[in-house]
């Protein structure tokens, strides 16, 4: 069984968590909203529920969602990630090695799993233990056109495999997925705007004051 690579103490400023949530949560309702976003551990599983409504088209989302090769671009954290070959027809195999910083420590995570899309917009992944470091994981994502918007639901639970987590204790874990997990949004909400853009022609006069009020997907 794997266990984390490494685990630093950091020397520099530190801002508080309840602070970093409430500017990311103020960035992602801009124009999209947060419908509900809960953490929840029990015996070191940690189960994530969001529901948002994005302020942008239902197969430009699920394009962003669905770029697997470059999921850096929603998701910071991440610094590699590899197509794998996968052991069954209609599966993508992914790997994603990240850095995390929570507090005064940072570490490294590195996750496995196969990813299978649905024809409704659905995706749903599993994580594979014995390659990465999380004991157990499953995923499921749905997304629904609401004309020019769209509804997604994103619901996971993961059992890291790794000491980290009582280091840094339950509460502020959460805090940190649950600022981890606004930040994504909105970069996905963004990076849907940015294709929309790209493709249409005449862009409707409603996006086009969200448009402008997001140049680039920070």
């Amino acid at each position: 069984m794997r266990t984390m690579k490494r685990l630093t103490m950091r020397r520099q400023p530190i801002v508080t968590y309840a602070g970093v949530a409430a500017i990311l949560f103020s960035s992602a309702c801009q124009s999209g909203e947060i419908i509900e976003l809960s953490v929840t551990e029990l015996d070191n599983e940690y189960k994530l529920r969001v529901v948002a409504v994005l302020d942008a088209p239902a197969d430009y989302v699920y394009r962003v969602i669905t770029d697997y090769r470059h999921a850096y671009r929603i998701n910071p954290a991440i610094t590699s990630v590899d197509i794998l070959p996968a052991d069954r027809y209609g599966l993508v195999r992914v790997r994603n090695r990240s850095e995390h910083r929570v507090g005064l420590f940072s570490f490294d995570v590195e996750w496995v799993g196969d990813i299978e899309e649905t024809e409704d917009r659905g995706i749903n992944i599993t994580t594979i233990p014995e390659a990465g470091s999380f004991e157990s994981g499953t995923a499921h994502w749905e997304i629904r056109s609401q004309g020019e918007r769209t509804w997604v639901l994103h619901e996971s639970r993961l059992t890291p495999n790794l000491y980290i987590v009582p280091v840094i204790g339950d509460y502020i874990m959460k805090k940190h997925m649950k600022a981890e997990t606004m930040a994504t949004f909105n970069r996905i909400e963004c990076h849907a705007q940015i294709m929309l853009e790209t493709d249409m022609e005449v862009v409707p006069e409603r996006l086009k004051a969200v448009l402008i009020q997001k140049p680039k997907c920070i």
